[in-house]
Parts: structure tokens; C-alpha cells; sequence
């Protein structure tokens, strides 16, 4: 495995049977610990856990002339299973070299969870 900064300070803070770095790395966010890359070091945030989130964001991409069918198709999809589309952006176009491409923005509420 490579030895970056994020992983040795991983080691050092856990010692963890693992096979892969992102073991090691779930390992120490199941036990509230989370990497902060501007000082290069893993902090522990005991914060009690706010609700989750009712919202599901999603990027679609694609070549410009097919975005919008692309996200057409995915918000059918998305709404037959049980989701409410609540907000939709204009497609923005993609900067070079990527210029053929655009973005569109979606956002749907999972409205089963008023079901549980």
C-alpha cells in the first residue's frame, strides 16, 4: 500500500487488521474519526448525529445534445420508485476542454420515508 501521509497517520492513530487502505479508513469513521486534509491530520468529532436527510442530489453529465434526455429518463426512473422531484437546474455548460459537455442538477425528496 502507499505509504501517504493519510495513511501512516491512519496507522499510527489504529491498529487494525486490514487488507485495503479503505478498511482502515472506515474503521476509524465508524469510530468517529475523520481525516482533515488542510492540517494533514485525523480529528475525532463526537457531535451527537443529526437526522439524515429526506434529499437526494444528483449530477447528471453528459454530451450536451443528449443532457437533457439523460436527465429526463433518470427523473421517470426516479419517480416510479417512490422519489419527488423538487427542483431542476438549466443545463451549465462545461468548461474546456470539456466544452461539449453540460451538467444539469437534480434534487428529489424520498417520500417513502413519510410512509415508515
Amino acid at each position: 500500500m502507499r505509504q501517504t501521509q493519510k495513511y501512516s497517520r491512519a496507522c499510527q492513530r489504529l491498529t487494525f487488521p486490514h487488507q485495503t487502505q479503505d478498511e482502515l479508513y472506515a474503521e476509524l469513521n465508524r469510530l468517529g474519526w475523520y481525516w482533515q486534509a488542510d492540517k494533514k491530520e485525523w480529528e475525532r468529532d463526537d457531535t451527537p448525529a443529526q437526522s439524515a436527510t429526506k434529499l437526494i442530489k444528483i449530477r447528471v453529465w453528459a454530451a450536451k445534445e443528449i443532457v437533457e434526455n439523460a436527465a429526463e429518463l433518470f427523473s421517470e426512473t426516479a419517480e416510479s420508485n417512490g422519489l419527488r422531484l423538487i427542483e431542476k437546474s438549466s443545463p451549465y455548460p462545461c468548461r474546456p476542454p470539456k466544452q461539449l459537455e453540460s451538467r444539469i442538477y437534480l434534487v428529489f425528496e424520498d417520500i417513502t420515508k413519510d410512509e415508515e
